[in-house]
């Protein structure tokens, strides 16, 4: 909660690709592809859980300060789109439905995010070994 966001590009494959190399060094056995993006994608599960956790908590503590935040950010998107059908969306969004439903929407894409990039990093880290290991 404390790094930048973007943190979850380096530190997620960076830990991915750390703990495959630890896992090949206690059980020998080739791994191939899609058992990397297995590994990645139950990682990028994990790393959401505790990122859940955490995000959870800190709302419960800061429920008031949450919420303007996110109604000042909406207000000002809000200002800046020229189309009212937008404009009226964004408004419903600062509601306290709409919010829970922004937070919501919001929650799911960074699970996602956090699947794929595991998934993905899990599959290039086999694959580069596997053509670092060829003679």
């Amino acid at each position: 909660m404390t790094l930048h966001p973007l943190a979850l590009f380096v530190f997620l494959p960076a830990n991915l690709v750390w703990a495959i190399s630890r896992y090949r060094r206690h059980r020998p056995v080739v791994i191939g592809s899609g058992q990397g993006a297995r590994m990645g994608a139950m990682m990028g599960l994990l790393s959401f859980t505790f990122f859940l956790a955490f995000f959870l908590i800190s709302i419960s503590f800061q429920r008031t300060q949450y919420r303007d935040i996110m109604i000042t950010q909406i207000h000002q998107i809000s200002a800046q789109n020229p189309d009212p059908q937008a404009q009226q969306m964004l408004q419903w969004f600062a509601t306290p439905d709409g919010l829970i439903t922004f937070t919501a929407i919001a929650l799911v894409t960074i699970l996602l995010i956090c699947l794929a990039l595991g998934s993905g990093s899990g599959a290039l880290a086999i694959a580069l070994r596997k053509n670092r290991q060829r003679p």
